[in-house]
């Protein structure tokens, strides 16, 4: 960019130039270049201006070449190889020990309330025993204890729950076990005595 000093001397040359012009149209171009001659220098930089914005752009330049930072060496303390313990360093802190895991004897406690919580489920008394046999539990008892016939599966449901004591039940279960000729190892029979048993638990 042209500093004001030069552009002072082209509207001083163009000056001179409009006071030999001998035509119109040599007048009227000059007039105009003197025009954008006198915008320029309004906005053009003095000497010292352009001085410290050429320096500004060799900095630029400078500054776009990588700078390559050398990474410093860390500073580690001797090691001894006699030494019992480990001397630890600047750079590695000294190792932690891991936790040991909690012992299992906590988890007996809770063992223990849900066995007992499931014992109590198991032998709470029920009202009903029709109502209290599942679907499916239903089905296993007159598939494997009333040889499929579901009719003497009700009657006999109904008639235990008819009774006032557990002796009574009893005593017509062990005729069921003889009419039915039920096994003593048979899980399903003892899946039945024991839901009798919680009716009049």
């Amino acid at each position: 960019m042209k500093t004001k000093d030069e552009i002072k001397h082209e509207i001083y040359e163009l000056a001179q130039k409009i006071s030999k012009a001998s035509s119109d149209k040599f007048l009227t171009e000059t007039a105009r270049d003197i025009y954008e001659k006198v915008v320029l220098l309004k906005h053009a930089p003095d000497e010292e201006h352009q001085v410290i914005a050429k320096q500004e752009e060799k900095i630029v330049v400078i500054s776009e070449e990588p700078v390559k930072i050398e990474p410093q060496p860390i500073k580690q303390a001797a090691i001894d190889l006699f030494s019992a313990e480990p001397v630890p360093t600047e750079a590695t802190p000294p190792p932690q020990l891991p936790e040991k895991p909690a012992p299992k004897e906590r988890k007996e406690p809770k063992k223990k309330v849900d066995e007992s919580v499931a014992e109590k489920l198991q032998y709470k008394k029920i009202t009903d025993l029709k109502a209290s046999i599942g679907i499916n539990e239903k089905f296993q008892f007159i598939n494997e204890l009333f040889e499929g016939n579901m009719k003497e599966y009700n009657c006999a449901v109904d008639q235990i729950n008819s009774f006032a004591s557990h002796a009574e039940a009893e005593s017509y279960i062990g005729n069921l076990e003889n009419v039915y000729k039920w096994q003593a190892d048979n899980h399903v029979a003892e899946n039945f005595k024991e839901l009798v048993q919680r009716r009049f638990a």
